[in-house]
């Protein structure tokens, strides 16, 4: 058989030609870490029964303990008279969310739960929310769709954050903004204002929409959370002790056991000493009467002081 040149020349490129690699598997995206919030709604989702009979608050903590759920009590609430340690909480519920049967115990106490970044908060309806709407949060955004951004803080901080579906394309809108420990709420709203966007918050919910629809629903919606100093900044162990927990920089509050003042200037144990406040100015003590002296004592009475002769009577 004889070889015409073309084909000879292509047998020649095919042999130069080294043969193909089998593709190679393309790698597995790693499984997403859950984070400690994460996990904490996992645990409040389980389905199970709930009895409590004449049990305290601190019975219901220690079993969320048991579930690796960390547990903030706003210490707000014990100036209000209220005892963790009374047993105030009676229920039985079948086959229940975790977390609905955990409202369900809070209510005779006329108490609330939610999520922030540090655990379960435990407050009144709105400290829940105050708390919940104003953690410090950072946002570096170079570049990066806003629904993105807004559905991540929602995801990191265990609130509700909701984007109007009915923007389409304007809720990806690339916004670029750095802020550092900003409360929360007000870091929406300027990611908000910079992909011009409107937010109202209702409740606990901040609704991302047009600015158009936003002014119309800003009437019957609820104004921006305000900062509150009764809200305690940092988390407090909910087991609060018999007597005053020894604390540099602020004096235990009177009647609340265990619950600390923060110090003066600010914050806890920091900020400026501030000096007492003087004292109130004293009247001038009255001046005391002279001392009466007593008369000299004479041992023979004075020649004018001599009794005279009774004169003789008539008879």
């Amino acid at each position: 058989m004889r070889l015409t040149v073309a084909q000879l020349l292509a047998a020649a490129v095919l042999a130069a030609v080294p043969a193909a690699a089998p593709a190679a598997p393309a790698p597995v995206a790693p499984a997403k870490d859950n984070s400690p919030i994460e996990k904490i709604r996992k645990a409040l989702d389980e389905v199970g029964d709930m009895n409590y009979q004449n049990k305290s608050l601190n019975d219901v903590i220690n079993d969320l303990k048991a579930k690796q759920i960390q547990v903030i009590i706003d210490p707000m609430v014990y100036q209000f008279g209220f005892n963790p340690h009374q047993p105030t909480i009676t229920i039985s519920l079948k086959q229940v969310k975790l977390k609905d049967g955990l409202q369900a115990a809070l209510a005779p106490c006329n108490l609330k739960c939610g999520l922030i970044k540090e655990g379960l908060f435990i407050s009144t309806e709105e400290g829940v929310i105050t708390r919940q709407l104003r953690q410090r949060v950072s946002v570096d955004c170079d570049g990066t769709a806003f629904a993105s951004a807004a559905k991540q803080l929602a995801a990191d901080n265990g609130v509700n954050i909701i984007v109007d579906p009915r923007l389409g394309e304007k809720a990806n809108k690339a916004i670029t903004i750095k802020l550092e420990d900003v409360p929360l709420e007000s870091a929406i709203r300027l990611m908000a204002e910079v992909a011009d966007l409107g937010t109202v918050r209702m409740g606990n919910v901040l609704f991302i929409t047009t600015m158009e629809r936003a002014e119309k629903l800003r009437p019957d919606s609820d104004g921006p959370t305000k900062g509150n100093n009764q809200i305690f900044p940092f988390p407090v162990p909910f087991d609060i002790p018999d007597g005053p927990v020894p604390f540099p920089g602020g004096p235990p509050v009177i009647g609340v056991p265990g619950v600390i003042l923060p110090a003066p200037g600010g914050g806890i144990g920091g900020g400026e000493a501030v000096p007492p406040p003087p004292a109130a100015p004293q009247p001038a003590p009255a001046p005391a009467a002279p001392a009466v002296q007593p008369a000299p004592v004479r041992e023979k009475p004075l020649e004018s002081e001599k009794t005279a002769p009774a004169a003789p009577r008539n008879r």
